[in-house]
């Protein structure tokens, strides 16, 4: 059974291409050329020197879409993201200043219908006046969240 196996299911059940090698695999939306990344990172601790002991290998999975990524310690979790980005639950924001990017995370679903810029800063911990300087974007799976690059306001 491959570590990817559930993936293949998951690509099956939304008609998603999926290729594949041993440490990435991107889901795209045949449609819309959407696509999703999944990094499996693995990090190997040194050996202790006195001892001769070496702990396991860490291994991490990191889902990347649109601007944003997330980082999960399993698989499942990593998926059940996927999931969720997918079903349009939570979209990508990025901010800009001088058409550069400055930082960014996610709004869910729910988030996007209430959407004001006093919802913006207090969620990203800003001062509506230093918030206001800056211009976003909002990316969905679906396309139907998009928007264009618009000021804070």
């Amino acid at each position: 059974m491959s570590k990817w196996d559930s993936l293949h299911e998951l690509a099956q059940k939304h008609r998603l291409a999926l290729t594949v090698d041993d440490a990435k695999a991107i889901l795209t939306d045949p449609k819309t050329g959407e696509h999703i990344d999944i990094l499996e990172e693995k990090y190997y601790p040194k050996r202790d020197t006195t001892t001769g002991s070496e702990d396991e290998a860490f291994v991490e999975y990191i889902v990347y879409f649109s601007t944003q990524h997330a980082h999960f310690e399993d698989l499942d979790d990593a998926l059940e993201y996927v999931e969720a980005i997918i079903a349009d639950e939570v979209l990508p924001i990025e901010f800009y200043l001088n058409e550069k990017r400055r930082f960014g995370g996610e709004i869910t679903k729910e988030d996007f219908e209430e959407l004001s810029a006093e919802f913006l800063a207090s969620y990203y911990g800003y001062t509506l006046e230093y918030l206001s300087q800056f211009e976003y974007e909002i990316h969905s799976w679906s396309g139907r969240y998009n928007t264009e690059r618009k000021r804070v306001e």
